[in-house]
């Protein structure tokens, strides 16, 4: 239970000896015998978290360990932000005058060992005290190997190669799937407009729902269709709003963010009685809620249908009820063999009576319940033998044991999950207890939070492999997380090498995560949506403890005593020092004052949605002089303040903001930055931003030649993530420098993501080039001259897998070329002009992992011949204002992997070719009448 603490203090630990030059003259060689007292505390804390499970004395050691751990982060950190003002030239008097008083460094450092020897002496006697009351430090494994061995061992295993993705394990429910689909696809039956599915959490209802959502015979049953999670939280506004986004053309999108909420209802009531549409509002907890969403539903008027899921009973039977119940125990025994069998290839231990006994027994244990199941599946993934199967079933008896049958009867439950989390490696819980910080029901971005793990020193430089990354380490902690079903992932299908776009927590798991992170003083969240006051019932000497703070509120609201300003200002101070500070604002844009007094040791500082317009950013920021992550993405921000530039120890600054942004040339001085992200940013003066100097960078996103020297990313020699933009035309053409540094040999780029843009169609671009470059996966190019009549396949295979070519003049036939991009899984068309030559084939075997493919306003195209063999993995597809087009290829019927086809076209083709004359069907609609999901626009008149 402490072992979360322990593993942060002894990253501190190791960061500030590695910088022992800088930070810690004069007393190095106590902190490294603290080193060792933390790490022999570590080993202790294996027995202590079992044994406090029924033993009041144990877990006030543990509670004890867990302060002394956190009381070293607070001296070693404290010191070192000293020791950094003077080095900085603040001066010592000033340091010290802000931190401690007026104070001699002498005495500083007599003060700071005399700390280390007051930690010391507090692992020691607890230690001690663990050790006479029975709970004994292990030197070596059961099996007698050592300690350092295991974790060499453990690390080998980390270095190895990642899964290819992360099953989604559903066993059961195929009943209740069949019953829901032809509800929801009969038109009969009328009575049947809103459909409920209910149960407790964790049974599964929103993996059941997510299954009839993308039912092949629900996709063809409707022509739209929505998906909102409400929460707890439910806000009507954001869940109108969302609706209508997914339900209305992409050119009307924007125009809903203005709408006010009757205008949000009317246009919602209008298209779902205009359009057959599906909406799932996923959540719902509370009958009021629902009556204030149901306004916006035509449930006599049209053929629209809604699926809520729930845990309410009487909210479901205000509509039509459909009880989900839990597995039964041969289901249950089913899916606990998919999830603890996983890795072993079908190994005989599936077929072992004996094995199968227990499992049963453990089942039962769960209560035949889905997500138990599987979290309980991911901690037997980890074990081989039947005495450790009977450990587990006899750990899930005493971790029920200790519930006392908490909110809505789920303790039991929660207990079950702690288990699971009990059984996760050290470096993998505070990572696990960060996702508590998150929004119910969010999708976390990955990559960001690859940056604030490490940001906080979670992820462990031991744990690298030759030439790896800590991003490298860090996505490995993410996979095995979701490997014992601590969470689950979404995978970005456009990647060649299938990353994990972004997580998310089950509610259940969240709660537990919540309830983990607030007992351990790891997180405290401050909810202050619909109308919550969080500080009405804090415990201060509790707060005061938890060095990591996430505040969320709703934009531009009132909240009770005070308005968002006032919020904030109390949060912070009812916080004592804080390492991690994040305000999500929703969809407004509240100002902020942030008082950087109490969050002067900060390691991780995110404002999301906030509007700084006319005031900045806190000028207090320029004294985090600790700070390694800094990100006011998807905020109103004008200009960055020069002073960011004396944030020497920044390792991520993520600026990309909802407006253009000028940004002084102090990036350069950044020395420790490691991702940079940006777009949109104006002009400095008549110069450009310098690079120079960044060596430690290994991801910039934003590039633009028109802001940047592009002569610097030769010396950015750690970089592997480059997006970046070059401009072609008479007065400049960046694109052969950037072509060499793209080829050149001396760079560790993995993936470039490249824009062009081309000002004169006299421009011809050398595509072959671009596919030489092996490290380009996306590329984007407006304007310019392509002659493919001129250009052979590429003899070696491209990287790419996605491409956009937009506002081109193209001479020769393109797909006879592209066809052949064997990784391409992206391809848009797009007001392109395809010269004399107005037809298009795409051959046998072309495109084989092509995804999605857009044709958009080719003007010319006459022809488009698509044969069988092609395309074999199609999934999307877009054919939008190609006028000149005859008929829809034939070869799209060979196509069975395709489920979805948006065409746009003139009405004359549209009633010729599909509908026909008389209303029977043109020659055309045979062809894409497989197609699940299909939706068709006509403009135009035949008049």
């Amino acid at each position: 239970m402490a072992s979360e603490a322990v593993s942060l203090a002894l990253g501190t630990v190791k960061d500030l000896l590695a910088e022992e030059a800088r930070f810690l003259s004069g007393v190095a060689d106590q902190v490294k015998e603290v080193e060792v007292e933390l790490i022999g505390m570590r080993r202790l804390l294996k027995d202590a978290d079992k044994k406090q499970l029924n033993d009041s004395t144990v877990r006030d050691y543990v509670r004890k360990i867990r302060r002394l751990a956190y009381r070293t982060e607070d001296v070693l950190e404290k010191y070192a932000v000293e020791i950094e003002s003077r080095r900085r030239g603040h001066g010592f008097r000033k340091a010290f005058r802000r931190f401690a008083g007026l104070v001699s460094e002498g005495t500083a450092l007599h003060r700071v060992g005399s700390e280390i020897a007051s930690i010391i002496a507090g692992i020691n006697s607890i230690t001690k005290n663990l050790q006479t009351y029975g709970v004994i430090a292990l030197s070596s494994t059961e099996d007698g190997q050592s300690s350092n061995a295991r974790l060499d061992q453990n690390q080998q295993r980390l270095r190895q190669t990642y899964p290819h993705q992360v099953e989604e394990y559903f066993v059961g429910m195929e009943d209740d799937i069949r019953q829901l689909v032809s509800l929801i696809t009969d038109e009969r039956i009328r009575s049947h407009r809103v459909i409920s599915v209910y149960g407790m959490g964790g049974l599964g209802k929103t993996t059941l729902a997510r299954k009839i959502y993308k039912h092949i015979e629900v996709e063809r049953a409707f022509k739209q269709f929505a998906w909102v999670s409400v929460t707890q939280q439910c806000n009507t506004m954001t869940v109108f709003r969302d609706l209508l986004k997914q339900l209305v053309p992409d050119e009307r999108k924007e125009s809903v963010e203005k709408m006010d909420e009757r205008e949000l209802v009317g246009e919602l009531y209008k298209v779902q009685k205009e359009t057959k549409s599906l909406v799932v509002l996923d959540d719902l907890w509370e009958i009021e809620d629902w009556k204030r969403l149901s306004v916006a539903f035509p449930f006599a008027e049209a053929d629209s249908k809604i699926l809520i899921t729930t845990r309410n009973q009487k909210l479901a039977e205000v509509e039509f009820p459909y009880p989900l119940n839990l597995l039964n125990e041969d289901e249950g025994w089913e899916l606990l063999q998919k999830r603890a069998f996983a890795k072993r290839n079908g190994a005989d231990s599936e077929s072992d009576p004996q094995l199968e006994a227990e499992g049963r027994a453990i089942v039962g244990k769960c209560g035949n319940l889905p997500l138990a199941i599987s979290a309980i599946g991911g901690v037997l993934s980890q074990k081989t033998s039947l005495e450790e199967w009977k450990t587990v079933k006899n750990d899930v008896d005493s971790y029920i044991r200790m519930s006392g049958g908490g909110k809505e009867g789920y303790e039991p439950v929660l207990q079950v999950l702690a288990l699971s989390y009990d059984e996760l490696p050290y470096h993998l819980k505070p990572c696990f207890l960060y996702l508590g910080q998150f929004r119910e029901d969010e999708d976390i971005e990955a990559e960001m939070l690859h940056r604030m793990w490490t940001a906080e020193g979670m992820v462990s430089a031991d744990h690298r492999g030759k030439g790896e990354t800590l991003t490298d380490v860090a996505e490995r902690y993410l996979y095995e997380m979701a490997s014992r079903s601590m969470l689950q992932v979404k995978f970005d299908e456009f990647s060649t090498s299938r990353k994990v776009k972004s997580c998310y927590l089950h509610d259940l798991m969240r709660e537990f995560c919540l309830a983990r992170g607030k007992e351990v003083e790891f997180l405290k969240l401050l909810d202050f949506r619909g109308g919550n006051d969080p500080l009405s019932d804090c415990s201060t000497e509790h707060d005061n403890s938890t060095p990591r703070c996430s505040i969320h509120v709703e934009g531009g609201k009132k909240h009770g005593p005070g308005d968002v300003d006032s919020m904030i200002s109390r949060a912070l101070e009812a916080s004592g020092q804080l390492r991690s500070l994040t305000l999500s604002g929703g969809c407004g844009f509240p100002r902020v004052i942030f008082d950087s007094n109490k969050c002067k040791y900060l390691k991780v500082l995110k404002f999301e949605g906030y509007d700084f317009t006319g005031k900045g950013l806190p000028k207090g920021i320029k004294k985090l002089v600790n700070l390694r992550f800094l990100s006011v993405k998807d905020s109103m921000l004008d200009d960055l303040p020069s002073s960011i530039g004396q944030l020497q120890y920044l390792e991520t600054l993520d600026m990309r903001v909802g407006n253009q942004i000028w940004v002084p040339d102090v990036l350069c001085k950044l020395k420790g930055l490691k991702h940079l992200y940006f777009f949109g940013l104006k002009k400095v003066g008549d110069g450009q931003l310098s690079f120079l100097g960044l060596s430690k960078l290994e991801t910039l996103i934003g590039f633009n030649d028109d802001v940047g020297d592009l002569k610097h990313l030769s010396g950015l020699n750690n970089l592997r993530l480059l997006h970046a933009t070059v401009h072609i035309g008479k007065e400049k053409n960046d694109l052969p420098q950037m072509l060499n540094y793209l080829n050149s040999n001396r760079h560790k780029l993995r993936k470039a993501q490249l824009a062009i843009f081309v000002s004169g169609e006299e421009v011809v671009l050398p595509f072959l080039d671009l596919l030489s470059c092996h490290c380009l996966h996306q590329l984007t190019i407006i304007g310019g001259r392509y002659e493919f009549q001129k250009v052979k396949p590429p003899l070696s295979p491209s990287n790419l897998s996605k491409l956009l070519l937009w506002q081109c003049s193209i001479e020769g036939d393109p797909m006879n070329f592209l066809g052949y991009l064997s990784n391409l899984r992206s391809l848009t068309l797009a007001y392109v002009d395809l010269g004399e030559r107005n037809v298009m084939i795409i051959d046998e075997n072309a495109f084989p992992k092509l995804v999605s493919l857009a044709i958009i306003r080719v003007g010319n195209l006459e022809k488009w011949v698509v044969a069988e063999g092609s395309m074999p993995n199609l999934s999307r597809l877009r054919i939008d204002r190609c006028e000149a087009l005859e008929m829809i290829p034939d070869g799209l019927r060979f196509i069975t992997t395709l489920r979805k086809l948006e065409i746009k076209m003139p009405e004359e083709f549209i009633v010729q070719r599909i509908y026909g004359i008389d209303g029977r069907g043109g020659p055309d609609r045979d062809k894409i009448s497989r197609v699940p999901v299909i939706n068709i626009e006509s403009y135009g008149s035949m008049l």
